[in-house]
């Protein structure tokens, strides 16, 4: 009986074992994974989370500059990587920026993305690069495919569909490559010089930079079958103890 009941104890330790780790294998290499996975058309491009985005990596309560918090959607498809996110403005009419490849304020030649900005594409999006503190500059090959849109309560939703490598240099593209991480700066505004209705600056407040990696891998399942298998290993040993008591 001794060596049954120690033989349980010894999988159901593994199980748990394999699931620690393989967890902490996949959220110690980043804050945010853009894995592997479906082609994502241009027309569901369109401001609107959907079943598209059910492979990706999906990250709630992500902190943006200069306030609030939202949620995260990256994966890729070794062609393209693509971006999804969702908060609560304060305004109908604010923009969205994303930060690519790069930490600091604004820094020069680094690569973005702009969404909903009066003065650019009021609803739509715009590939650019920042040149310093307040500066932008619209790249002349507009790579990838993007969409903002603003629901009631003030919901916004954009995604972004860009080129793994674009080769626009020009543009100051970052040239994405699996398994290696860049960083990423998600800001906003709604007072004003692009936007209205509401009070957030995007210079206020330090930015929050995140690490985005690129995942050569799908999502892993395992960890979750293990788990399952562990709760199940779980099981028989109550099973089993219930049993001993009851011959005893």
């Amino acid at each position: 009986m001794k060596k049954v009941t120690l033989l349980y104890l010894a999988i159901l330790f593994e199980l748990l074992t394999v699931v620690f780790l393989s967890v902490s294998q996949v959220s110690a290499q980043s804050d945010f994974e853009a894995f592997l996975g479906q082609p994502v058309a241009d027309y569901d491009i369109d401001g609107i989370i959907g079943s598209e985005w059910a492979d990706a990596g999906n990250y709630g309560d992500v902190a943006f500059n200069p306030t609030g918090t939202g949620e995260l959607w990256a994966k890729q498809d070794s062609t393209y990587v693509y971006i999804g996110v969702r908060f609560t403005a304060d305004s109908d009419n604010p923009w969205v920026a994303l930060m690519l490849g790069e930490a600091g304020c604004m820094p020069s030649n680094t690569d973005g993305a702009l969404f909903g900005h009066d003065s650019y594409s009021a609803n739509g999006y715009r590939d650019i690069s920042f040149g310093g503190l307040g500066s932008i500059s619209i790249d002349q090959t507009q790579d990838g495919k993007g969409a903002i849109n603003v629901e009631t309560s003030n919901i916004v939703t954009v995604e972004l569909k860009k080129p793994l490598n674009s080769g626009d240099s020009e543009g100051k593209d970052v040239a994405w490559m699996e398994d290696n991480a860049y960083l990423m700066i998600v800001m906003w505004d709604s007072d004003g010089g692009g936007s209205s209705g509401g009070s957030a600056n995007h210079r206020t407040g330090s930015p929050t930079e995140r690490a985005l990696f690129i995942n050569s891998s799908v999502i892993p399942e395992f960890p979750g079958l293990i788990l399952l298998g562990a709760l199940v290993a779980v099981v028989i040993l109550v099973v089993f103890y219930k049993r001993t008591i009851r011959i005893q």
